[in-house]
């Protein structure tokens, strides 16, 4: 049997950490894993906006391949574990601090090593902003450390973001997850090219 190709990754979410979700889909009846090998993982921190290839050029080396995979593994497991947490906390306000996924991230993140350093402003209209700020620094120094960078995403999607707001595509079959940011908080897909455009043909064959 051809193995379908896979397709980019689907960064649709307005959020790393529900890309992360994502980076396991079937939008329609197909299922696609963008984590299925430690290059892939690698790959997909890069597409995602984690990690530089400057950053993670070690990480390709052979002597890298071990550690690598049992990191990929171990994103694999954060993933599923998420998954469930977003689900049920979906739609409503985050007040249970005490959640096991709470504690896990808290766990990772306090693995990771992290340094603050003065860097000249990169706003794109610099005349708005200060000259100077704070760049907070998650340096990697072995694949261990790419989970604590998978971590903090999330953590932040917990601290910052609505939850009444992060949502699952209205597609029949479709798994993504994406942050409602629109400004009438009325997004039913996650991309018109993959599900709206579907479901509205299908509502004119029915009409």
């Amino acid at each position: 049997m051809t193995k379908v190709p896979r397709p980019a990754p689907f960064l649709i979410g307005e959020s790393s950490a529900l890309d992360f979700l994502n980076s396991v889909a079937m939008p329609r009846s197909v299922r696609y894993d963008w984590l299925e090998t430690g290059p892939d993982l690698l790959d997909w921190l890069v597409a995602a906006g984690l990690a530089s290839e400057v950053e993670l050029a070690p990480f390709r080396e052979a002597a890298a391949a071990p550690a690598l995979e049992e990191v990929r593994q171990e994103f694999v497991a954060f993933r599923e574990r998420v998954r469930p947490f977003v689900q049920e906390a979906s739609g409503s306000e985050l007040r249970d601090a005490g959640h096991p996924v709470i504690a896990e991230i808290n766990e990772i993140l306090a693995r990771g090593a992290r340094f603050l350093q003065i860097v000249p402003t990169t706003e794109p209209d610099a005349s708005l902003a200060r000259p100077l700020t704070l760049s907070d620094s998650h340096p990697l120094t072995s694949p261990r450390d790419l989970i604590v960078r998978m971590a903090t995403a999330v953590a932040r999607l917990i601290a910052e973001a609505d939850f009444r707001y992060v949502r699952n595509c209205e597609g029949p079959s479709c798994t993504l997850y994406f942050l409602d940011i629109s400004k009438n908080h009325k997004r039913r897909w996650c991309s018109m090219e993959v599900c709206g455009n579907r479901a509205k043909a299908a509502a004119y064959r029915k009409r």
